[in-house]
């Protein structure tokens, strides 16, 4: 009798083929999933860091005027209670992004914090990908409630 044993050439071909096309997708996919956790994970970053200021300003009455600091590639918040102008953390007024792939598209001009009254000057703040704007999400700041995505 006649056994075969193990897989042809052309078996095998097809094979990896298949797991290379696999693969590739799932690489892909993985790319993509983490370039929106970055995108996500920024976003809450500046929303904690917002709630901050607001928080200060209202504790010990005193304005938080942000302002965008851009070094190099780099960009940061830094709040006017901050006495330094660069993108060094080492005040907690001081925001910098963990990815250098999540860049600033554009923010309201004197966006700021008032510590009378717990006021807030209205405005907006748009985080998107080296490579493309983000979709569409609000981040919304009331004085009774926390910021909600």
């Amino acid at each position: 009798m006649k056994k075969q044993q193990g897989y042809t050439l052309i078996e095998t071909v097809v094979a990896m083929s298949l797991i290379i096309i696999l693969s590739a997708t799932g690489l892909y996919g993985w790319q993509r999933w983490q370039q929106q956790q970055r995108l996500w994970q920024t976003a809450c970053q500046v929303r904690d860091y917002l709630l901050q200021l607001r928080e200060d300003a209202h504790w010990h009455n005193r304005d938080h005027i942000l302002r965008v600091v851009s070094e190099g590639g780099s960009w940061c918040f830094v709040s006017s209670v901050a006495t330094q102008t660069s993108c060094t953390p080492s005040s907690p007024f001081v925001f910098t992004p963990d990815w250098r792939d999540v860049v600033l598209a554009d923010i309201t001009p004197s966006l700021a914090f008032f510590g009378l009254r717990n006021t807030a000057w209205a405005g907006h703040i748009v985080l998107k990908k080296r490579c493309r704007r983000v979709a569409s999400g609000r981040l919304l700041l009331g004085a009774n409630q926390a910021m909600r995505a």
